[in-house]
């Protein structure tokens, strides 16, 4: 527990419970504090002892605690602690001045000697003295004075300044010599039961205040309407929170008041309510149809009503009317209702109403239901005149779900916080006639969703802070809006697309910021000053980067346009989530606090042409483009750089580049030169293989660290030798750069005749073209030369086609038109190649295959791959011409494969195909990328080497010989085969005698087939097999083998 407290040197000032809640014992004042709010003791648990730095030339304090002005004359606070007489405390006599909230938390405190010569006090809530144990106050006599006592109470002149809380007395009477009750004046007073107010002709605002036991009050007969000039009269508000006041009595004699059951009306109209009695009973209470105004706090903490109505007629609902209503839970306003006003805070802090219908000829609101804790709907109705919304309207109605427009609204101003930090409500559908949200008018709405604007919205500008810590997940500006201003979606965590219309031509680059999902900022090409690829907004001309979308920050890599030759301003300012970019290679600028403030940014590459100038880049005072220690945490030595190994030279010599971590060059792996672009990830930037097909590789291995290939660079395979045919791209592969498998780029062209895609999920930011809208510079930088075929996945094809399709704009007819370097039509999943005349073939690849897909189109070709030897080889012909052996195989599904499909290759795999249904593939046979690589097969007892990558020598003797399919039957090769063709396979098989030739057998009627020899351990399943060897689900019609038995089902 805090019981004291030391502030620092600097402080200045100290303001109203600037130690809520403490329960300090002492405080010093340094001697720089100047100002401190009368209620900077506000709900401490007791008042400290105030002693202040000598060298203060602003306060002072005495030996007891007490805080003074510098010259002794403000008394300003009285310590908890202070040492009383007989319950009496007495004010020193040079004292002229005494500061509200001067006594409290004083125990045992029941009267005060005020000094001879007091001059002034403060007056409002809550008092000088806010003492439950104060009985009355005295002055010291010998001095000049305006302040006087009556019976302990404490006036001046004909005012009432301040009644004792804890005076001993049940029915008061004013003293005559009193026409004024100051505000505040009586004050949760613990005995009176009644009151005569006299002779008072003037009362304050809250001049009779929470007298909890008090029944009746009469108003004097000379009372009347307040004047706003002379400051005379009954001012609205005057009596509150008296919560046991059944009724109001006014003298017949009295000109301008009137008492109609208890209810205070103007007289003689009743065409103004003042006052309806706090504690009168009746749960609703119809309004004198006279009525026009009900006047401010009239119904002040009333008790007992949960309805109102308010007829036709009535025009005016002031400030504060119904104020603390504990069970008013309906409010209706009678349609066509007259009210044309509702005042500020009009119904505040009645904590049942839950919905509201507001009448229509209403004209703005200003705060109308604050502090009504449990208000869930607002409904504004059809043909309603509301034109403003003022600031903080509906802040403070925390469960705020709906704000409904019912039909036509005038609305044209939303103003600052209106509905700031309300995380129920919902959607917000803007009347087209808004024109101005204004600074955090929906901060902090964590739950709302959307926010919906008409085509024809007149809004022009969006404010700072508008919309700032929303729930938006989408964000269509309208399309008059000239200016977005900064941080109007700040922290908008949900936000991941913004549409940008044409007129909109004003953006602040923080305007987003710490949207952290936000990928996609998109802009109308008729946009004259801003543009967008890939979601980045861009100027026009597409070459400065004005505001990266902080949800396209990756781990792998952050790739930027290609056009950019300039990183602008606060483009990435405090987007805490970038870890690592590659800046492209055109850019020659970084401007003002563009990295400022990225406190995980731990990599960049730069593939820039030359090195970036460090006089381009912003190094002024509090514009530093990267936080180098001068103004702010150096965070350039936590960013590693990596460069082209050729340009490495040029970094390492420059002081300002050798600020950052460190600086590596691109690296060689093999015959590949790689970059890289994270911790995690590699751009291969070229390659000299000589592979017939080239793989990309799973991971490259540098310095000890692992990366994964995620980047095919710009012109990677340009040069490359045209033994390279294929080349297949790994999931892993994330983007490929333009121009990336043309192997004569400036031609155009390209000796590579296939390109395999695995990735079964295809976007348009895989390829450059698409990411980045290359062919709007009606210029190709297409990644596939035309001779060039792509392959796909089956399921992946229509999705390849539909994100891989290219359009160009068209100026002259504002429309989206087919490009001229579409290659779609170049995509398929049928892929040719394999050609089986005699029965049998062999086959390998270096990704997943499925013969089974020509079947089940064409209904032909049934082709199936088998694996593995069965049992030991035999003499006599197999299934498939004449041969001195045969060897039974079974199917690749039943050795580590895919289940129950005998047609699925696994990648690297040799396989002996058969044709199981004719003797030759047709002409037009094909087959398909396989879909089920999404696990790891183990094929067991393979007999079958295939060959992938490059055509081999594979070595051969008469001792260890290799078995190769020529005319269906196995033949031997006792010497070495160079070169062994690629997506072929060979066997090897021992027991064979030297020169004889080898068939194989899937069935035989005679012998024990192979399937029971390979399921030798497996007779207990319940299984059926073809004679081919592979598992059958639901046999029907012909011979099986089921629990090693053959069995005919007709």
């Amino acid at each position: 527990m805090i019981t004291s407290v030391k502030l620092p040197e600097s402080i200045t000032y100290l303001d109203a419970g600037v130690f809520s809640g403490a329960s300090l014992e002492s405080i010093n004042i340094p001697k720089k504090v100047e100002r401190i709010e009368e209620n900077a003791n506000t709900q401490l648990k007791k008042v400290p002892k105030y002693t202040v730095s000598p060298d203060n030339p602003h306060f002072s304090s005495d030996s007891d605690g007490a805080l003074y002005s510098r010259d002794g004359k403000t008394l300003r606070f009285v310590p908890s602690s202070v040492p009383l007489t007989g319950g009496t405390y007495t004010v020193k006599p040079n004292v002229e001045i005494i500061k509200n909230s001067c006594f409290s938390l004083i125990d045992g405190l029941k009267k005060i000697v005020l000094p001879p010569n007091l001059k002034e006090i403060s007056v409002g809530y809550p008092s000088i003295a806010p003492l439950n144990s104060l009985e009355e106050f005295a002055i010291a006599g010998g001095g000049i004075t305006p302040f006087r006592t009556e019976a302990g109470v404490l006036c001046k002149g004909e005012e009432l300044m301040l009644y004792p809380r804890a005076k001993n007395t049940e029915d008061y009477t004013v003293p005559s010599s009193i026409t004024t009750l100051a505000g505040f004046a009586i004050a949760y007073p613990e005995k009176m039961k009644t009151i005569d107010l006299n002779r008072v002709t003037s009362l304050a605002k809250s001049s009779l205040f929470s007298a909890y036991k008090l029944t009746t009050i009469t108003l004097p007969k000379g009372l009347k309407k307040y004047d706003s000039t002379t400051k005379k009269g009954m001012e609205p508000g005057c009596f509150g929170a008296c919560t046991k006041v059944d009724k109001y009595i006014v003298p017949e004699e009295n000109t301008d008041f009137v008492a109609v059951n208890g209810v205070i009306y103007s007289k003689p109209e009743k065409d103004i309510l003042y006052f309806y009695p706090a504690g009168k009973p009746g749960d609703t209470y119809d309004i004198l149809p006279t009525t026009k105004v009900i006047e401010a706090l009239a119904f002040w903490s009333v008790q007992s009503l949960t309805a109102m109505t308010f007829p036709v007629g009535l025009e005016s609902i002031n400030d504060e009317a119904f104020r603390q209503l504990p069970k008013l839970e309906n409010v209706t306003f009678t349609e066509p209702s007259d009210v044309k006003h509702l005042g500020t805070a009009v119904f505040r802090a009645c904590p049942k109403l839950k919905e509201v219908t507001l009448p229509s000829k209403v004209t703005s609101l200003d705060k109308p239901f604050d502090g009504c804790a449990n208000l869930e709907t607002i409904n504004v109705p059809n043909g309603s005149q509301l034109k403003t919304l003022r600031p903080n309207s509906f802040s403070t109605n925390k469960n705020l779900k709906h704000f409904n427009f019912k039909g036509n609204c005038q609305l044209e101003k939303i103003e600052s916080n209106a509905f700031a930090y309300l995380p129920k409500l919902e959607s917000f559908k803007f009347p087209k006639t808004v024109k101005t949200i204004e600074i955090n008018a929906f901060r902090g709405c964590s739950g709302m969703k959307t926010a919906e604007f008409p085509s024809d919205a007149e809004i022009e500008v969006i404010g700072q802070g508008a919309f700032a810590d929303c729930g938006l997940t989408q964000f269509t500006v309208p399309n008059r809006v000239q200016k977005i201003e900064r941080e109007a979606f700040n922290k908008c965590a949900a936000l991941d697309v913004v549409n940008i219309s044409a007129a909109t031509t004003d953006i602040s680059p923080e305007a987003f910021k710490s949207c952290f999902k936000l990928t996609d900022i998109n802009v109308s090409r008729d946009n004259t000053v801003y543009s967008s690829i890939d979601g980045y907004l861009l100027s026009k001309d597409k070459k400065t980067l004005k505001i990266f979308p902080a949800g396209k920050a990756n781990d792998h890599f952050t790739l930027l346009p290609p056009s950019l030759t300039t990183i602008g301003e606060y483009a990435f300012y405090d987007c805490t989530v970038l870890k690592n970019v590659v800046i492209p290679n055109l850019v020659t600028k970084i401007e003002k606090r563009a990295f400022g403030g990225c406190s995980n940014l731990n990599t960049i590459t730069f593939l820039c042409d030359n090195k970036i100038d460090p006089v381009n880049i912003n190094q002024k005072k509090n514009e530093r483009s990267f936080d180098d220690g001068a103004q702010a945490p150096d965070l350039m030595k936590e960013i590693d750089i990596h460069v082209r190994k050729e340009k490495l030279s040029d970094y390492t010599g420059d002081a300002f580049y050798k600020k950052f971590k460190t600086i590596s060059p691109s690296f060689m792996d093999g015959t590949e030169e790689y970059i890289a672009v994270s911790d995690m990830s590699v751009d291969m930037l070229k390659t000299t293989s000589t592979d017939e097909t080239f793989v990309f590789p799973a991971k490259v291995t540098h310095n000890s660290k692992n990366y994964v290939v995620s980047l095919v660079g710009d012109y990677s395979f340009d040069g490359v030798s045209s033994r390279m045919k294929e080349v297949v791209v790994t999931k892993d592969v994330r983007y490929v750069g333009a121009k990336a498998f043309m192997t004569d780029k400036d031609h155009d062209k390209s000796t590579i005749q296939s390109v395999f895609f695995i990735e079964s999920n295809p976007t348009k930011r895989m390829l450059s073209t698409t990411r980045f809208e290359l062919d709007d510079t009606r210029k190709s930088y297409n990644e596939f030369a035309e001779t060039t075929t792509i392959y796909v996945k089956k399921t992946a094809l229509p999705k390849y086609k539909k994100v891989w399709t290219k359009t160009i704009y068209n100026t002259a007819t504002k429309t989206e038109e087919p490009s001229p370097f579409n290659f779609t039509s170049h995509l398929k999943y049928q892929i040719p190649g394999v050609t089986i005349k005699n029965k049998y073939g062999t086959f390998a690849r270096e990704f997943d295959v499925d013969f089974s897909v020509y079947n089940a189109e064409k209904g032909n070709s049934d082709v199936a791959a088998f694996v593995a030897k069965i049992g030991d080889v035999k003499s006599g012909n197999g299934d498939y011409g004449n041969s001195d052996y045969f060897v039974r195989m079974s199917s690749v599904d039943v050795n580590g494969g895919s289940n129950n499909s005998y047609g699925y290759v696994p990648a690297n795999t040799g396989v002996l195909l058969k044709v199981l249904d004719k003797e030759a593939t047709s002409n037009d046979f094909y087959y398909a990328i396989g879909e089920k690589d999404d696990q790891v097969y183990n094929i067991s007892n393979n007999i079958m080497t295939g060959v992938v990558v490059n055509s081999k020598s594979v070595s051969a003797s008469v001792t260890d010989p290799v078995y190769l399919i020529q005319g269906g039957i196995f033949r031997k090769a006792v010497s070495t085969i160079n070169p062994f063709p690629i997506h072929k396979a060979y066997a090897k098989i021992q027991g064979i005698p030297a020169g004889a030739k080898l068939t194989l057998v899937f069935a035989d009627d005679d012998e024990t087939t192979g399937i029971t020899t390979v399921d030798a351990a497996k007779t207990d399943d319940d299984s059926y097999y073809n004679l081919n060897g592979q598992r059958v689900i639901k046999p029907q019609h012909g011979i099986f083998i089921h629990r090693g038995n053959k069995v005919i089902i007709k």
